[in-house]
């Protein structure tokens, strides 16, 4: 195990709360394991962590942040999440595989979300060439992968790509799942504060589920 990890784990450990820790995993439907570490005292602990160890490259980012995720403790993948966040520039196009095997695994909207809106996201503005990568994952059988490619750009407003966001909102409009048709109605909800007279006119003429179109509506 990486000495990164070992002071991750043993700092969170110190504080464990096993009431909490089964409160937080009454939240995820008992999906995962948990310390019982709520997010303000583990990020005061694990930030200055962080700034003893800072990644060489990308290959020493990826290496740390994928030893946090193998690991039961739901924490464990909060704090990856943060570190790569703080990292986050030293991602390039070719890590975008990379990032797919994080949103699927030990997959759940709380790591899901945060890497596809503050990671991805992030990487595709910087990067707008590999937006039309993401675009492809809408298809993907994975319905977190179909999740990512609908929100990444939530964090865009005037700048988003609204082609796309529709070409991606009218694929997925038959979906049953309720994370997808809630991923819809997020992306289309933030992009209305923008530009509401279209995303009022896209749902109107788009045959998407009346939940969506009444929530999206609210917001016009």
């Amino acid at each position: 195990m990486l000495t990164f990890t070992q002071e991750i784990l043993y700092t969170l450990k110190r504080v464990a709360d096993e009431t909490e820790a089964r409160s937080m995993s009454k939240n995820v439907k008992e999906q995962f394991e948990f310390l019982g570490v709520k997010v303000i005292t583990r990020r005061e602990l694990t930030y200055p962590i962080f700034e003893k160890h800072i990644p060489k490259n990308s290959d020493d980012l990826i290496r740390r942040v994928e030893e946090l995720w193998g690991l039961p403790y739901r924490e464990l993948q909060y704090v990856a999440c943060d570190y790569l966040f703080r990292h986050r520039e030293l991602l390039m196009g070719n890590h975008l595989g990379f990032l797919k095997k994080l949103i699927k695994t030990r997959a759940w909207r709380d790591t899901v979300d945060v890497i596809a809106t503050s990671i991805l996201g992030d990487l595709a503005w910087r990067l707008p060439a590999v937006r039309s990568k993401i675009a492809v994952w809408i298809r993907d059988p994975n319905i977190w992968i179909r999740r990512s490619a609908l929100i990444f750009q939530l964090q865009y407003r005037e700048k988003t790509d609204w082609s796309l966001l529709r070409e991606c909102c009218v694929t997925c409009a038959d979906d049953e799942d309720f994370y997808i048709r809630n991923g819809i109605g997020r992306a289309l909800c933030e992009y209305a504060r923008i530009n509401p007279s279209e995303v009022k006119r896209f749902v109107l003429s788009n045959v998407l589920s009346m939940q969506i179109v009444q929530e999206v509506l609210k917001h016009v």
